[in-house]
């Protein structure tokens, strides 16, 4: 049996993982969300960044093994069905699955793995403002103790060359 490979993308034109399995997928989802929230404290996000703080695990577009993945069985259907209309019923369901469990899983997984980096966050599903506060607060922190950092060995250089 072939091994289970997820992709996930924003848009179509912003891959984050393609082809991984399911414990690199949170890796790639957790970096991007990283470098999303750092970015976006230094004023250098783009659009892909604040659609996840925004819709949170909703702005994903999630495939596995290349099937698009729906987690809405309602929207599903719909487009299930508009496609048997335009005769194009088996491509859709080749090309596409609905698992309502998938984004649940996801949330839970990637929550245990912020918490277990210090960060308590609450529901990650339909946004994540409250991720990012706390990430954006925490590079903040960080780059002040590092400008202060170099500010010393700055000045302590100087001192020292001057005796």
């Amino acid at each position: 049996m072939e091994p289970v490979c997820y992709s996930v993308r924003i848009g179509e034109s912003h891959c984050i993982a393609e082809g991984v399995p399911y414990d690199a997928l949170l890796d790639r989802i957790v970096e991007f969300t990283i470098r999303a929230a750092v970015a976006r404290s230094a004023d250098e996000s783009e659009w892909e960044h604040e659609e996840l703080r925004r819709k949170g695990l909703t702005a994903l577009q999630l495939f596995r093994n290349r099937r698009a993945v729906w987690d809405d069985r309602a929207i599903f259907e719909a487009e299930l069905a508009e496609a048997r209309r335009e005769n194009v019923g088996e491509r859709f369901e080749a090309a596409n699955e609905l698992d309502p469990t998938l984004c649940a899983d996801l949330d839970r997984d990637l929550r245990a793995r912020w918490r277990r980096a210090g960060y308590e966050v609450p529901c990650l599903q339909h946004e994540m403002k409250v991720l990012f506060s706390e990430l954006e607060r925490d590079a903040a922190d960080r780059a002040t103790r590092a400008r202060e950092g170099l500010l010393g060995d700055v000045l302590k250089a100087q001192a020292q060359e001057l005796q």
